[in-house]
């Protein structure tokens, strides 16, 4: 690997994947209203995905962050 890198050639972290899964559920979701039984369980279920998304950019930020001291 150069030293030189870019998102595209860098392996992916664990974290890297974690946020790209959270990503995925909340888009998922988002875009999959018509096969929840209610309007509610929609809600419910994006409330959720939107909550895990917010955490995993969170800790992602957190990581960056504490490697830049």
């Amino acid at each position: 690997m150069n030293a030189i890198t870019d998102e595209t050639t860098a392996p992916a972290t664990a974290l890297d994947r974690m946020r790209q899964r959270a990503v995925s559920d909340y888009l998922a979701v988002s875009r999959g209203a018509g096969v929840f039984s209610s309007m509610d369980d929609y809600l419910a279920a994006e409330e959720r995905a939107w909550d895990r998304l917010q955490a995993a950019i969170g800790r992602a930020r957190r990581v960056e962050e504490s490697a830049l001291v």
